[in-house]
């Protein structure tokens, strides 16, 4: 049982973050993915209640709002499930012993920081319209969500390329940097990162 689910079950925040604290997992990954889900919240209540202040006649804007309501929601779950796999996957790099199993648990720890900055970054991507016309009573919401967002990708990033570093050489590795590289380039074109 992942990290996140005995947080929504049996711990508290304070206890999930005191294990961050002294244990090796979970680690900053697990963290970023929580960040990101945080963001995506945020950018969706600030979408909620646009949706609900702004003129009816708004069609345009409203279909785009309630598509980014529901993409939030798809994504704020995949990020925790993504918190709760990368204590998972990462333990079994601690664990791991032949090269063989270890090459499997690091292409697996490298998949699921991957996916945080992916997903943080097709929600960022998602934005501009709430960006636009936001309710401004919550547009420190979003502007916070966005920033949650922007840390999920940084974070994605760094862990994802440290990884690959610390991997090696190893045929599997091919695709990811493919990923990788293709999300970086995203985020400089974007200024996510420098």
């Amino acid at each position: 049982m992942g990290a996140m689910i005995q947080l929504a079950e049996e711990q508290s925040l304070s206890g999930w973050l005191d294990d961050m604290a002294v244990h090796p997992l979970p680690g900053g990954v697990s963290a970023a993915a929580l960040a990101s889900a945080m963001g995506a919240a945020l950018c969706a209540k600030a979408a909620r209640v646009t949706l609900q202040r702004r003129p009816q006649d708004d069609t345009n804007h409203r279909t785009d709002l309630v598509a980014l309501v529901d993409s939030a929601r798809d994504n704020r779950l995949a990020l925790v499930r993504l918190a709760a796999e990368d204590e998972q996957v990462y333990r079994a790099v601690l664990d791991a012993g032949e090269q063989a199993s270890r090459d499997r648990a690091w292409q697996a720890a490298t998949e699921v920081p991957i996916g945080v900055a992916e997903i943080s970054q097709s929600m960022l991507a998602g934005l501009a319209t709430l960006e636009n016309v936001c309710w401004p009573s919550v547009r420190v919401d979003l502007e916070i969500g966005i920033g949650l967002l922007e840390a999920g990708v940084q974070a994605g990033l760094r862990a994802a390329e440290a990884n690959l570093r610390q991997w090696g050489d190893w045929a599997g590795v091919v695709d990811l940097q493919l990923r990788v590289e293709k999300l970086r380039r995203q985020a400089l074109e974007e200024g996510v990162v420098d």
